[in-house]
């Protein structure tokens, strides 16, 4: 990877919309990401699909995936493996679809796992921080008035609310479960107007 190619990432990440999926949240992605390197079964596809995840993000445009996807190929198509990018592109989908892909490979699907957890480990950080994120992801949606993101916001964290387990991981289910269910919960209080 280029220091171009880094450059251009963060020029992207450092976008006026952007509140949470800025530079500093692939900084900490990266970092969980040395954490658990030991773990992963294909560690250059992971560290790209963080890198590329939200190259283009916008949550008004349906097809910022997409367009993410294609600026990981157009960087990197020519140097890299078309596997690695293969592999990366699944675990994009993963994330950005919130959930594992449908594969035989185990390994693909332990690392989809983990970067799930790790794309939802805000939802079990401090209240105080949880309460930051919350914030930065209504600045994300400016677009919805405040009924439209309300509603939606509401059914989203519901959802959460009723998978038997939020993280994948038993590391990460066994570290912020518990405190990601009551920010959860504290959050649709406040949403409800309870």
């Amino acid at each position: 990877m280029t220091p171009a190619i880094f450059a251009d990432l963060q020029h992207r990440h450092a976008e006026p919309h952007r509140a949470h999926h800025d530079w500093a949240r692939i900084s900490g992605m990266l970092a969980m990401a040395e954490e658990v390197s030991h773990a992963l079964s294909d560690k250059p596809a992971f560290i790209l699909a963080i890198l590329f995840h939200t190259a283009i993000f916008d949550r008004a445009n349906p097809e910022a995936e997409a367009q993410s996807i294609r600026v990981m190929h157009r960087h990197l198509g020519r140097t890299l493996p078309r596997h690695m990018l293969a592999r990366a592109e699944t675990l994009i989908h993963a994330v950005l679809r919130q959930e594992a892909p449908e594969t035989d490979d185990p390994g693909l699907r332990a690392d989809a796992a983990l970067l799930l957890d790790m794309d939802n480990a805000v939802l079990g950080e401090t209240a105080a921080r949880f309460d930051a994120f919350e914030a930065a992801n209504r600045h994300e949606y400016a677009h919805l008035p405040d009924d439209r993101y309300r509603a939606g916001r509401i059914a989203a964290l519901q959802m959460l609310l009723w998978r038997d387990r939020i993280y994948h991981t038993d590391r990460y289910w066994l570290e912020r479960e518990k405190r990601a269910r009551r920010n959860i919960e504290y959050a649709l209080v406040q949403l409800e107007g309870r």
